[in-house]
Order: C-alpha cells, then sequence, then structure tokens
C-alpha cells in the first residue's frame, strides 16, 4: 500500500481529482493531504472520494500554516465515515490524545523527520493507529502494528537550473521491499518533496521531473530542464525546451506501451506536438499523476 503525502495545494489536489474521474488511481494508494486552505477544490476532492468509496487520510493540524477548516455540513458527515482517516502530526503525547477524539475506525499517527516525540508504545491510540514514521526514525523499528515508512525520496535543489547536475538519480526502491521487510505500506512527498511555498514565483529554468522503473525494478528520477536559463522571461520557451528533452527520452527509449508509460506521459507528449502551454502548475499536476499512475500499476500487480 503507498501513502502519498501532498500538500493541498490546488493543482495537487486537482492531479488526484482527474486521476479518480478516469479510474487512474489504484486501490493501493492511498493519499495523506496536509491541507493549507478550506477551498472549493479540496471539498470537491474530499467529495469525490467519498462518492467513489475511496480512502483518504487529511491532517488535522498541519504544520506548514494555519489552517482553517471547514465550517461545512457535507465535510463534517464525511469526516465521520469509516473511509475518511483522520490524521495527525505527532509532535507529544498531547497529539495523541487529539487523534484519539476521532471515532473512525483507521486513524493515521503521522512522525516526521522533524520531530523525535516521547510516545508511550502502550498507548491504545497509538497502538490502533496506522503509525507513518520517517525513514530513521527510532519509533519505526521499534514500533508494532501498522506501520508505514515515510521516505524524502525527492532531492529538492535550490534552483531549477541546478538539476542538470545529477539529471537522473535514484528515486526509491520500498515498492519493492516494504512488505517483506515488514512494513503495511510506504510513503513519500512524490516529486514535490517537503519544501513548502506559499506563494509561486517565475523561475529562471523549468525543470519537468518523472520517475520511471530501471531494469532491476526500482524508481529512478529523470530532471528535464530547459535550455535558456538566464532570465525569467518567456516561460513558455523554456517549458518548450524541457518539454522537447522529455520527448527525445521518451522516443529514444520506446517508453510508449511500456510499464513506464501513462496517460500523463502522453500528455506530455501530445502538448509537445500541439505547442500548448497551459502554465508550470499543470507541469506540476502531470508529474504527480505519472507517478501514481506507474507505481498503482505495479501495486495492482501489472508489472
Amino acid at each position: 500500500m503507498y501513502f502519498p503525502l501532498l500538500r493541498g495545494k490546488q493543482f495537487e489536489l486537482i492531479a488526484l481529482r482527474e486521476l479518480l474521474e478516469n479510474n487512474l488511481l489504484s486501490t493501493n494508494i492511498t493519499p495523506i493531504i496536509e491541507p493549507i486552505r478550506a477551498t472549493s477544490t479540496f471539498k470537491s476532492v474530499l467529495m469525490l472520494f467519498k462518492n467513489k468509496n475511496r480512502a483518504i487520510a487529511v491532517i488535522q493540524n498541519p504544520a506548514v500554516v494555519e489552517y482553517q477548516p471547514f465550517n461545512d455540513t457535507e465535510v463534517t458527515e464525511l469526516k465521520q465515515l469509516p473511509l475518511f482517516y483522520p490524521a495527525q502530526l505527532i509532535h507529544s503525547s498531547a497529539d495523541l490524545y487529539e487523534l484519539g477524539k476521532f471515532d473512525n475506525p483507521k486513524k493515521m499517527a503521522i512522525i516526521t523527520k522533524d520531530d523525535n516525540p516521547d510516545i508511550d508504545g502502550t498507548d491504545k491510540v497509538w497502538q490502533d493507529s496506522i503509525k507513518v514514521i520517517a525513514v530513521g526514525q527510532r519509533l519505526l523499528q521499534r514500533s508494532k502494528g501498522d506501520r508505514v515508512e515515510l521516505r524524502e525520496a525527492f532531492k529538492s535543489r535550490p534552483r531549477n537550473v541546478d538539476y542538470k547536475e545529477n539529471s537522473d538519480e535514484f528515486f526509491s526502491e520500498d515498492h519493492q521491499y516494504f512488505s517483506q521487510d515488514g512494513y503495511f505500506g510506504f510513503g513519500d512527498y512524490s516529486v514535490i518533496g517537503t519544501d513548502y511555498k506559499d506563494t509561486g514565483f517565475a523561475p529562471f529554468a523549468v525543470a519537468i521531473h518523472i520517475v520511471y522503473f530501471n531494469d532491476k525494478g526500482q524508481l529512478r528520477i529523470r530532471h528535464f530542464v530547459s535550455d535558456s536559463n538566464d532570465d525569467f522571461h518567456d516561460p513558455a520557451k523554456k517549458f518548450a525546451e524541457a518539454l522537447n528533452h522529455l520527448v527525445e527520452w521518451y522516443e529514444s527509449e520506446d517508453i510508449a506501451d511500456t510499464r513506464n508509460d501513462s496517460s500523463a506521459l502522453t500528455t506530455f507528449v501530445k502538448m509537445h506536438h500541439q505547442e500548448i502551454y497551459s502554465g508550470l502548475g499543470v507541469v506540476k499536476k502531470l508529474s504527480i499523476q505519472h507517478h501514481f499512475e506507474i507505481i498503482g500499476q505495479y501495486l495492482d500487480g501489472g508489472d
């Protein structure tokens, strides 16, 4: 089972919504959302998961913003359903107490790399929760019950142009070993990483991040970076340059109709042939969708 942790930004939410609408989100994937705003897009995603009878986890105490939750009857009712997993970032035992207030059959306790709480292993809320714990935390090995290893697989760079220095690198092999290592599942931050910025800016370079399986079944990631990176002018041109590198790889490696192909990736190819630029948010959306599509196919036994 794969538990990707996403911030509730617009195009991350739209990525999930479109995958679910098109029946491209595997039932072996349960997203974890750290919300930042109670928007109509966020609500539409929550309601779609409800209507599709699919599980979703939502962090109740997000760390990146001062979140104002929904004041909405539909959302309140949804949060009481069995396939809604209330999740809590565990900084101390007080957070476990807050998590215990929920009556949902499945709850989620999350410990990131930034926390090292003193947890009583006999605490019933802790024992009964799905424990999502960052790799390297002692509690990952010492805890019992349903454990999920959370890894920061995406190596974020200060600037997009910096991805040129190592354009093809290792991403993860947790999908291959989580079960035999005794874990209930594995998680990461997809191709976004843990860095959070509330506002965007015009970048000097455009980078497209695409994960793929190598011949050993490991996940690697390719970074396709634009060429004209001296200033922030003409982002459409920069995107076209990065996209051209992606399509060259797609065609030279015969990606079409293989385990590394996806609906999102073919959309990138169509955008190249039709010279379409829809903004950098769409680039992020498609990169996430591609990741979830191919890992979902793997977990569904498609490899």
